[in-house]
């Protein structure tokens, strides 16, 4: 379970956002959404226990009872998988190698038992067959996915997504969100896609003006709180084939 209390953000003496207090029960799939600049990135950063430079944060974060800021590295990464949203690798490293770094805080394993939890999480992003391949040889959405078997190999508790579909073809990200959806695992995903984020997820975070409203996919897609938190004019309509609320920004 993820509890978050009275949590506040600020760069600069600017406010991020301010008193975010809501609790996340164990296996829920919640979507996180925002617009840009919202925070979306910053909260994600704070609940795997990372501070961003030149960030002040005040209030706590309890993963199952435990003090995140607490932890340490080696700890939160047992217990936590965060994809961040960009990364610029400094080492040309194989696939095979690079996913391999998620065992690392996971102490020693003889090589078989890394290379049956490499291949079964290549296998789960599509790209059993990139293990030799060079990661600065692949192409954006290649590279986000050997990132994402990266987070499957830690085999965590929670995983955290920042922008999880960004670079991927659409099919693959349909594929994709659905396959986490039926993991029985506490998943946080920023998405920026609504519309998509209502085929999968029931349980939504909102990110506007520096506050959270948390709510069911039922609640979240009224068209009053879509158009204020967006600052802009929406209509909430049913998806003809989903049976899901939709939403379109005018």
């Amino acid at each position: 379970m993820i509890e978050v209390k009275n949590l506040c953000a600020s760069y600069n003496g600017t406010a991020v956002f301010e008193n975010l207090s809501f609790t996340l029960q164990d296996k829920s799939f919640t979507a996180l959404c925002g617009k840009n600049g919202s925070g979306k990135s910053t909260l994600l950063s704070l609940i795997a226990g990372i501070i961003p430079d030149g960030l002040k944060h005040s209030g706590g974060i309890l993963l199952d009872g435990k003090d995140v800021f607490k932890m340490k590295r080696e700890e939160a990464a047992q217990k936590i998988s965060f994809l961040l949203q960009s990364e610029n690798p400094a080492w040309n490293f194989s696939v095979r190698q690079f996913v391999e770094t998620g065992l690392y805080a996971f102490g020693r394993m003889s090589q078989s038992e890394c290379d049956a939890a490499v291949n079964e999480a290549l296998g789960k992003t599509g790209i059993p067959d990139f293990a030799d391949k060079k990661i600065m040889n692949l192409s954006g959405g290649e590279f986000q996915k050997c990132r994402l078997a990266r987070c499957f190999v830690q085999k965590t508790k929670t995983i955290l997504f920042d922008e999880p579909a960004e670079k991927l073809d659409l099919p693959f990200q349909l594929k994709f969100l659905e396959q986490i959806s039926m993991l029985e695992k506490t998943i946080i995903f920023s998405i920026h896609d609504l519309n998509t984020a209502s085929f999968f997820a029931t349980d939504f975070l909102l990110l506007s003006n520096g506050k959270l409203i948390q709510a069911d996919r039922d609640t979240i897609f009224n068209q009053e709180l879509l158009s204020t938190a967006f600052n802009t004019k929406s209509t909430v309509f049913e998806h003809p084939v989903k049976k899901v609320p939709q939403v379109l920004f005018l």
